[in-house]
């Protein structure tokens, strides 16, 4: 019998790359890319890598009229 293998993550580390941003947002993949060309989401290149820091999320939610439940 063989086993579904679990997708798993190509690099662990801070930030999001742009398709992991779209997945935890989800935006579509298109959007956040053209969005992070364009310089309305911040994002750093480490090592030729394009990361989003994580206190991108709820901004771009919020631009997105996207609210988000406040944590208790």
């Amino acid at each position: 019998m063989i086993r579904a293998q679990e997708k798993q993550l190509k690099r662990i580390g801070p930030g999001f790359s742009i398709a992991a941003f779209a997945r935890a947002t989800g935006l579509p993949y298109r959007r956040i890319e053209k969005a992070v060309s364009a310089g309305e989401i911040a994002s750093v290149t480490l090592g030729g890598v394009r990361r989003i820091p994580e206190t991108e999320v709820p901004r771009v939610l919020h631009a997105f009229g996207i609210e988000t439940a406040a944590a208790e």
